[in-house]
C-alpha cells in the first residue's frame, strides 16, 4: 500500500510540469542540388530550421510563451531568433528578435514555390529580422491589425541608423471564405543612407485545389538613390502573380514578376510530390529574364 502511494506521488511530481507548460519541438531539413545555367557544374545546399516553443497558462484567459528558432542556410553561419510573448483576449504582444511584418506577412505571397533556393521575393528594401516589440490584435470577424517597432539597427539592409527606433510597421489583414487581403507599410530611418518606405498590398484566393495570389510592392527612398549600404536599387515597384494547384499528392506552382529592377520578367515553376505528410520531393526551375538564364534544381524536404 505504501509503495503504491509513493509511486503515485512520484508520478504526480514528474507529470506536474506538463500540466502547466506546453513545450513543442518542430522544424525541417531540405537538401537541394542546383544546376546553374549561368555557370558550369552543379551546386548543392542543405538548409535546416529548428523551432522550440513553450507556453504556460497564466489563468484568466492569458498565456505566456517563448520561441527559439534556429536556422541555417548552407554557406552561412547558423542564426537564431528568440522571443517571448504574452497573449489573451487583447491579442498578442511579442518582444525579442523576430521577422519583420514586411517579411513574415508579405514575402510569402511571392514565395509559394516548393524550392528553398529559388524565389521571386523582392531583394530591395529593408528585409529580414531585428530586435522588436510587436502587437497583433485578435481576429475581429477575420480582420487582424499589427503594429511593430524595430529598436535596433541590426535588421538586414538597415543601413547605419543610430536612432532608438530603426523601423516602424503597421499591417492590416482580412481573411474569410478563402479570400485574404493584406496591406502594410514599413518605414525605415536610414541613418547615413536615405530614409525608406515600403508599401505592400497582397491578395490571395483559394478555390478548392487552386490558389491565386498577387503581391504589389513599392520601395521608395527619400532621395530616390541607390542605398549605399547595400548597393541595392533605391526605388522599385514590383508585382508578383502566382498560381498553386494541388492534384492529390502533387502540387504545381507557377509565378512571374513584373518589376522596375533586374527581376523584371523573372519566373519560377515547381512541382512537388508528397511522399508522406512530412516528406516531399520536388523539382523547380527559375528563369532570369535579364540574361535569359534558366536554373533548375531537385530537392527533398523532411519536416518534423
Amino acid at each position: 500500500m505504501k509503495k503504491t502511494i509513493i509511486a503515485s506521488a512520484i508520478a504526480a511530481v514528474v507529470a506536474a510540469p506538463a500540466a502547466f507548460a506546453d513545450v513543442t519541438i518542430s522544424g525541417n531539413v531540405n537538401m537541394e542540388i542546383l544546376d546553374q545555367d549561368a555557370s558550369t557544374g552543379w551546386d548543392n545546399s542543405t538548409n535546416t530550421d529548428l523551432v522550440f516553443k513553450a507556453s504556460e497558462d497564466l489563468g484568466n484567459g492569458m498565456k505566456a510563451g517563448m520561441k527559439y528558432h534556429m536556422f541555417h542556410d548552407d554557406g552561412s553561419d547558423s542564426v537564431a531568433d528568440t522571443s517571448v510573448n504574452l497573449s489573451g483576449d487583447f491579442g498578442t504582444i511579442t518582444a525579442g528578435r523576430m521577422e519583420t511584418f514586411n517579411m513574415a506577412y508579405f514575402h510569402g505571397f511571392a514565395a509559394g514555390d516548393a524550392a528553398h533556393d529559388m524565389t521571386l521575393e523582392d531583394t530591395t528594401g529593408v528585409q529580414g529580422r531585428g530586435n522588436a516589440v510587436a502587437y497583433v490584435s485578435p481576429s475581429f470577424n477575420g480582420l487582424t491589425v499589427g503594429l511593430s517597432s524595430v529598436i535596433d539597427a541590426g535588421a538586414a539592409n538597415s543601413g547605419t541608423d543610430s536612432d532608438d527606433v530603426d523601423m516602424q510597421e503597421i499591417m492590416v489583414k482580412y481573411s474569410n471564405a478563402g479570400l485574404t487581403v493584406a496591406a502594410g507599410t514599413t518605414k525605415h530611418k536610414g541613418g547615413s543612407a536615405s530614409d525608406e518606405e515600403i508599401t505592400n498590398i497582397a491578395v490571395s484566393y483559394t478555390m478548392g485545389d487552386l490558389k491565386l495570389a498577387v503581391l504589389d510592392r513599392s520601395v521608395e527612398n527619400s532621395d530616390g538613390s541607390v542605398n549605399t549600404s547595400t548597393s541595392a536599387e533605391g526605388d522599385n515597384d514590383l508585382t508578383t502573380v502566382s498560381a498553386t494547384y494541388k492534384m492529390g499528392n502533387n502540387t504545381l506552382y507557377a509565378g512571374v514578376t513584373d518589376s522596375d529592377d533586374g527581376q523584371d520578367g523573372d519566373w519560377v515553376v515547381s512541382l512537388k510530390h508528397s511522399l508522406s505528410k512530412r516528406t516531399s520531393v520536388y523539382v523547380a526551375a527559375k528563369n532570369d529574364d535579364s540574361d535569359d538564364n534558366t536554373d533548375t534544381l531537385i530537392g527533398m524536404k523532411h519536416s518534423f
